[in-house]
């Protein structure tokens, strides 16, 4: 009878133990991935008669250089999202968006980015100082972005022509990553936007470089917005 018992307390352990694995499930969210993505300019403006930016990848401060989204709880702690981040660098995202927004200014006849080998006039080097989502205050979240630029031109005695920081802090609609990403989408848009504005204003002596060779451009097929974001995902996923 006492092994006929054991038996039966063996069997229905068993049992519990096997349901148990079999009805296990994932405990943990899947990762999400976001990019920025600006709205452009419906009418953009015909481009410069010459003139070529070049637009390398931006450096982002160590603070926020990881993919991970960054929350700042308080004025002392921040927290790392391990479950939302960006697909690609942030720095790579910014510096596309811009270099986006730019070529439809008008201001120079190509902009390119660093999958371009081709000789340029000017270089933006872009600088991301913040690019956090700010929780201090529950009722008011919101997204946080600071860019400097620094506009060199080739030859120019004094190297940098511009220089600004721009600061943006956008409210959020809600407490979520989609409308985090809003607001920096919002963020880079108005920053980028003033960036053409405040170029266009301060009446720089955007000078071309004049030569009797044929232009780079000739020689080197620019590649468009879709092929420098494959390039940019492939070489830092």
């Amino acid at each position: 009878m006492r092994m006929w018992m054991g038996l039966l307390l063996t069997s229905l352990a068993a049992s519990f133990l096997f349901a148990g694995c079999v009805s296990i499930e994932k405990s943990y969210p899947d990762k999400r991935y976001f990019v920025l993505d600006i709205a452009l300019d419906a009418s953009p403006q015909d481009p410069a008669e010459s003139g070529t930016l070049h637009i390398s990848a931006a450096r982002v401060s160590p603070r926020y250089a990881d993919k991970n989204f960054v929350y700042r709880r308080s004025d002392t702690r921040f927290e790392s999202d391990f479950y939302n981040e960006f697909l690609i660098s942030p720095g790579v995202l910014v510096a596309e968006e811009l270099r986006q927004r730019l070529s439809q200014s008008g201001l120079f006849k190509f902009v390119v980015g660093s999958v371009n080998a081709i000789a340029s006039t000017h270089t933006l080097e872009t600088v991301v100082n913040t690019l956090y989502g700010d929780f201090r205050d529950l009722r008011a979240p919101k997204a946080v972005m600071e860019i400097e630029f620094f506009l060199n031109q080739e030859g120019s005695p004094s190297g940098i022509i511009f220089h600004k920081r721009y600061h943006k802090s956008i409210p959020l609609e809600g407490r979520n990553p989609e409308a985090l990403v809003q607001g920096w989408n919002r963020a880079l848009e108005e920053i980028s936007d003033s960036l053409v504005s405040d170029l266009r204003a301060s009446n720089l002596q955007l000078e071309r470089r004049s030569t009797s060779a044929p232009p780079a451009f000739l020689l080197a097929r620019i590649l468009t917005s879709s092929e420098i974001l494959a390039a940019e995902i492939s070489a830092h996923l």
